[in-house]
């Protein structure tokens, strides 16, 4: 079982769990928050660690969902150093113990104020629906993302963490149809009619369904 060992590993690292809830396990390494969500998900090779945004600039890891502090993703159930509420957060979710290996390095890094080192996705695991059950959050292959069309004049870009929030949300496939194929990023209310670069105004569609939909609503 992943969890067991996310949370045996993180106890040699990182010393014995600060807190402990029904749902959680966190940790605390030189004034960095780590929190092990121990009800989620589900499969018993996954694990979901949350650790604080990095700075500007920083490594992001690769499988991270990334959590806006006005997103509300997260609440005081996670409350821990860089994890309080409303403050932007990572979402990682680990599937193999190489993962969990780069992670440590990554989180000893963070602690440290050092340069963060990438952590990727398991080659292995690269496969988009990675096994996730119907309604559980899927992994982000950022090599899988489509690459939003450059915006026109006086319209700003669509920001990387919506990105990777409506890929996260529609499963990496078109909406419409279901395909994995040719996906872009499409707004619903379109720019001509005042829509904006949100998440809710943002989905998945094939260039085939996006080009039947045209500028309709």
């Amino acid at each position: 079982m992943l969890k067991q060992k996310v949370i045996e590993r993180f106890s040699t690292e990182f010393g014995e769990p600060v807190r402990e809830r029904v749902k959680v396990k966190a940790f605390r390494t030189l004034g960095v928050g780590v929190v092990v969500e121990i009800d989620q998900p589900k499969r018993q090779d996954a694990c979901n660690v949350w650790l604080p945004y990095p700075p500007d600039g920083q490594e992001i890891p690769e499988m991270a969902l990334e959590y806006p502090g006005e997103a509300g993703r997260h609440s005081g159930t996670y409350a821990s150093e860089g994890l309080k509420k409303g403050m932007p957060a990572l979402k990682l979710i680990l599937t193999t113990e190489r993962e969990l290996d780069e992670l440590v390095d990554y989180i000893r890094a963070l602690a440290a104020g050092q340069k963060l080192p990438s952590v990727s996705v398991d080659a292995s695991e690269r496969k988009q629906d990675n096994g996730a059950a119907k309604g559980e959050p899927i992994r982000i292959d950022v090599s899988s993302m489509p690459a939003p069309k450059p915006p026109a004049p006086r319209r700003e870009a669509i920001p990387r963490s919506v990105q990777r929030e409506v890929w996260q949300r529609d499963a990496g496939a078109c909406v419409e149809c279901g395909t994995r194929q040719l996906l872009c990023f499409d707004h619903i209310v379109p720019f001509s009619r005042g829509g904006s670069n949100t998440v809710r105004n943002l989905q998945l569609l094939c260039e085939p369904c996006n080009l039947s939909k045209g500028n309709r609503i």
